[in-house]
């Protein structure tokens, strides 16, 4: 059903002309693309799915944008074959990094098959354990840090239009099983995050998405100074808040989309129709980015303003303590 909602709504993706000055289409072709090659295998409606996209918006973006996706797709073990067929009829320099795809190889002549062999059987060594399921697919929900940058990079640049369109297809193109990403889902998370937006403390709100999510604090910092207010959104998706806290934060926590009434009215519709596998996979994008200061953080307590009034009140105690070992000698005038 999700798969035909989404095809729905992008019936008429090829139509769209130019929004505000910018094209999305080669955003949204390059973003689902860079997502869909980060899993080796999808399901037939998964693949279906992306080669239609795939296929409406390669007839509407410019030369750049298709060779990329072409070099994309080459490395890929097994790209859409209609999707990987229409690169390789295109231009030479589209198509030079597909021709030698295996997809694409005429078959081998079929041989007659040799006399069977009696296999001698091996015992497996006693101290190797025997693999249960293939080793690819722990690798396949991995995201490298190259690639997250570049995704993230694509995502902020991208206006308000591509963004929806981005986020309300992440989970088709690239699914994530619901729960695989690490969030701290905990009804006093929104609570906070929540305070510090009706305070105006956009460093505490920043600090507690950053440990709430498992991501940089500098890209914590980043989603909440963002002017166009949908990674505030995603975030929220992930961590699971209630549609009434997130409206209020949207009013709060950035004066640019807080102002706004309208605005704010439709990146709450936008937490409606997005799922929570699609925040989720913003979301390991996110964690996936190169971060120095993120394995500290994620040893921190979640209340970090508690620590910092213990240490406060250490302090306080350490300075008012009566010192010892003085003579508090009186001098008497001669």
């Amino acid at each position: 059903m999700r798969v035909m909602e989404s095809l729905a709504s992008l019936e008429n993706l090829t139509g769209l002309g130019l929004r505000g000055g910018v094209d999305m289409r080669p955003t949204l072709l390059r973003v689902l693309t860079d997502l869909y090659v980060q899993k080796l295998a999808h399901t037939p409606d998964e693949e279906r799915h992306y080669t239609e996209l795939a296929l409406r918006l390669i007839e509407a973006v410019d030369v750049p944008t298709r060779a990329a996706v072409a070099a994309l797709l080459a490395r890929h073990l097994s790209p859409p074959l209609r999707v990987i067929q229409r690169l390789a009829a295109d231009l030479p320099d589209i198509a030079a990094p597909l021709r030698s795809h295996s997809l694409l190889r005429p078959a081998a002549p079929v041989r007659e098959p040799a006399p069977p062999v009696a296999p001698i059987a091996e015992e497996p060594a006693a101290d190797e354990p025997e693999q249960e399921g293939p080793p690819q697919e722990a690798a396949s929900n991995t995201i490298g840090s190259e690639t997250a940058n570049e995704l993230n990079e694509l995502f902020f640049a991208a206006n308000a239009h591509e963004r929806r369109l981005i986020l309300l297809n992440l989970d088709v193109a690239a699914p994530i099983p619901a729960g695989r990403v690490g969030v701290t889902h905990e009804a006093a998370v929104g609570q906070r995050l929540e305070t510090a937006a009706l305070a105006r403390n956009r460093e505490d709100f920043a600090q507690l998405l950053a440990l709430s999510l498992h991501i940089p604090r500098a890209q914590a910092r980043r989603i909440v100074s963002d002017d166009l207010g949908e990674a505030i959104v995603t975030a929220a998706k992930a961590l699971t808040m209630p549609r009434d806290v997130v409206y209020r934060i949207l009013l709060f926590v950035n004066t640019t989309v807080g102002q706004s009434v309208e605005r704010v009215h439709a990146l709450a519709a936008l937490y409606d129709e997005m799922t929570v596998q699609a925040a989720e996979h913003m979301v390991a994008i996110w964690q996936a980015l190169p971060n120095e200061e993120r394995a500290v953080s994620r040893h921190r307590a979640l209340l970090w303003n508690d620590e910092a009034r213990a240490r406060a009140r250490t302090a306080t105690a350490t300075v008012q303590r009566p010192r010892t070992g003085r003579t508090n000698a009186v001098t008497h005038p001669s």
